[in-house]
């Protein structure tokens, strides 16, 4: 059984967290971000290789080896991800991780593999917490949602690689830019499995984020 080929798109630019580098690029422990999370892939036997979309800038920069490939990114998340897939003609199951999200267990990984052989795509969820009002464009509140019906979004996704293939296809043809790509999957029909996420697998989206990383990973 072939292993799992790991997409990480590297190729936007952070602007919300701001700095001279894109945030998956700055000092975390010691390393760049994306290197902790390319070596936590590295080391796990499931993996055959991880894939690295990146900026055109930074390319040239980047060195390859034969588990870990950086390539050329799109202006977009999905581009990336499109690029990265063009690259792993032979796998069975593609990953795709967010470059922010450093801190995924390997175990979670696993359980998201595993629901994606049995029902060909899968992504970790965290339950919702707070309430969620759906707002009018006037800044009123429209309708108050069901959260025991919500669950928010992390990675890594897991997909056959057709269905992954198929599903940004057929996104690409009708014009959406998708940034997640289990809902994307899930609008087109596929089954997606949804596993309980870790409430550790925080994405860095602001520079208080590096703070409670640094902890975890001290």
């Amino acid at each position: 059984m072939s292993g799992v080929v790991v997409i990480v798109p590297a190729a936007g630019t952070g602007s919300r967290f701001g700095g001279a580098l894109p945030k998956q690029f700055q000092t975390l422990a010691g390393k760049p971000m994306i290197q902790h999370v390319t070596e936590r892939f590295m080391h796990d036997a499931l993996v055959s290789r991880v894939i690295v979309p990146v900026a055109d800038v930074l390319l040239a920069k980047m060195k390859s080896s034969d588990r870990v490939r950086f390539v050329a990114g799109g202006e977009t998340r999905m581009q990336s991800v499109i690029r990265g897939l063009a690259e792993a003609d032979d796998a069975e199951l593609i990953a795709v991780h967010d470059a922010a999200r450093p801190l995924f267990s390997i175990e979670l990984f696993h359980a998201v593999v595993d629901a994606a052989r049995e029902f060909g795509a899968a992504l970790p969820v965290i339950p919702v917490a707070d309430t969620i009002h759906r707002m009018n464009t006037d800044g009123t509140v429209a309708q108050t949602l069901d959260r025991s019906m919500l669950g928010a979004a992390q990675t890594p996704q897991v997909f056959r690689a057709q269905i992954l293939r198929d599903v940004l296809a057929r996104a690409q043809r009708e014009g959406i830019e998708g940034t997640d790509e289990a809902g994307l999957a899930a609008r087109f029909g596929y089954r997606v499995r949804a596993v309980t996420g870790d409430p550790r697998n925080l994405k860095i989206t602001i520079p208080e984020d590096f703070a409670i990383a640094e902890s975890y990973l001290a």
